[in-house]
């Protein structure tokens, strides 16, 4: 981590990054922060010491930046990771949201642009970052396992109050693969390293033609048969890692609406107090657990970097090769 000084730090989007960066980066107490955004003047910022930019451009111009922040939808993220390149703006810490670019191809280069300047960089994959996702590592560390199931059933906000968003449109970067699904394939990887797709069922249960629901059979691991249930418009609500062993039985689950609230931890149905880990899962907390990874990277090494960064290749990879394969008949 830096010592204790102030650093510039630039954070472009101004909703979830305002409500997530921003708290996070404040919270970390070393960043003189400014907020660009293209509405930043309609926004009710009230912190009287961050600097606004209605374009980010005219941000980097005008000054330099020990970390930059992106949450704004993928193909704009895809801009700004454009300009950052060709203008060689100088900078050591780079800080997105998933998804990072619909174009694989894209995505390494830039990797691989980032790696040689030296520039490190980190995607905002939270469910790792629960404080149960650490008990359930521990949990699996001596197991032998048998079988994965993961599901995750909710209904989108569209679906209920019709409201267009990016976040359900593929060609933008959304929809149930490209904004949903990926965090479970990321989820695997982190888990089992490798994944192999068997085989993919996906239905349209409304009328706007939109994939709403997937049932995907993969391999993970050395073989582990592991099935994938993931709909944006269910009437059911949970999120439910369900991993069979020789022994046992184990599950991450929660029921809650909010995304990274009331998980739990049952082994062999049953739940016990010692799993429990009270530390904040608030979305920002995660955020916050993934900045201080990227801020961390100077000492970590570099195979363990560049294995992070395989990760997120490979999730987007298998994402994207789930996205184009045909239905079984």
């Amino acid at each position: 981590m830096f010592k204790k000084k102030y650093y510039n730090a630039l954070i472009i989007g101004s909703n979830f990054g305002y409500n997530s960066h921003f708290k996070a980066l404040k919270k970390i107490n070393i960043f003189n922060i400014d907020i660009s955004s293209p509405n930043i003047k309609n926004k009710n910022i009230k912190d009287k010491k961050i600097r606004k930019f209605s374009n980010y451009k005219d941000a980097l111009k005008k000054n330099q930046y020990h970390i930059i922040t992106c949450a704004v939808p993928p193909k704009i993220q895809e801009k700004i990771i454009k300009y950052i390149i060709n203008k060689k703006i100088p900078v050591k810490y780079l800080f997105f949201e998933k998804l990072y670019s619909t174009d694989v191809k894209f995505l390494n280069r830039s990797f691989n642009y980032f790696i040689k300047k030296n520039i490190l960089i980190n995607l905002n994959f939270i469910f790792p970052k629960l404080t149960h996702w650490k008990t359930l590592v521990k949990l699996l560390k001596n197991e032998n396992v048998k079988f994965v199931r993961y599901r995750w059933l909710f209904k989108q906000a569209f679906f209920t109050n019709l409201q267009k968003t990016w976040k359900i449109d593929p060609k933008k970067g959304g929809g149930l693969y490209f904004y949903y699904l990926i965090h479970l394939i990321y989820n695997l990887i982190t888990l089992f390293k490798k994944i192999e797709i068997l085989d993919l069922v996906k239905s349209c249960n409304n009328k706007y033609k939109l994939i709403d629901y997937l049932f995907i059979k993969l391999l993970c691991g050395k073989k582990i048969p592991c099935e994938i249930e993931i709909s944006n418009n269910s009437i059911n609500n949970i999120h439910q890692l369900k991993i069979g062993t020789k022994k046992n039985t184990i599950e991450l689950i929660s029921k809650s609406k909010n995304w990274t609230n009331k998980f739990m931890i049952r082994k062999n149905m049953k739940t016990n107090p010692k799993f429990d880990n009270k530390s904040s899962n608030e979305r920002y907390m995660l955020t916050l657990r993934n900045i201080k990874e990227l801020l961390n990277y100077n000492s970590t090494s570099e195979k363990q970097y560049l294995h992070k960064l395989s990760t997120i290749i490979t999730s987007h990879k298998i994402t994207k090769k789930i996205s184009m394969k045909n239905e079984r008949s």
